[in-house]
């Protein structure tokens, strides 16, 4: 009878330690005279930005994430007027900040 409460208090416990796992992300948004919205969440070891152009014309974006030593891999998306987007990255290694670069050009 202990071993099932142990089994069921594990499977319990594991989903919401996972769940309150986080890291900061810092976001710079170089300026390019375009409006872009950003916004961050985080998964694990895995970071989003969801991007939504705000501008009348198409917008091309370049979002690079970087995690300490880790080779920031860049994102690369058209975004047409009042589109949303999402970009993702996975990381090996454990996370301890994150940094994201997000620079957007009128196409």
């Amino acid at each position: 009878m202990y071993q099932l409460f142990a089994i069921i208090g594990l499977g319990l416990a594991l989903p919401v330690s996972a769940a309150n796992y986080t890291f900061p992300v810092d976001v710079e948004v170089l300026p390019q005279g375009t409006e872009v919205s950003v916004q961050t969440t985080d998964l694990a070891n895995m970071a989003a930005v969801m991007l939504t152009s705000r501008e009348p014309r198409p917008l091309a974006c370049q979002v690079a994430f970087v995690n300490g030593p880790e080779r920031p891999v860049p994102r690369r998306v058209l975004l047409q007027p009042g589109e949303e987007a999402t970009l993702t990255q996975f990381f090996r290694r454990h996370i301890n900040r994150i940094r994201v670069t997000v620079d957007c050009a009128v196409e």
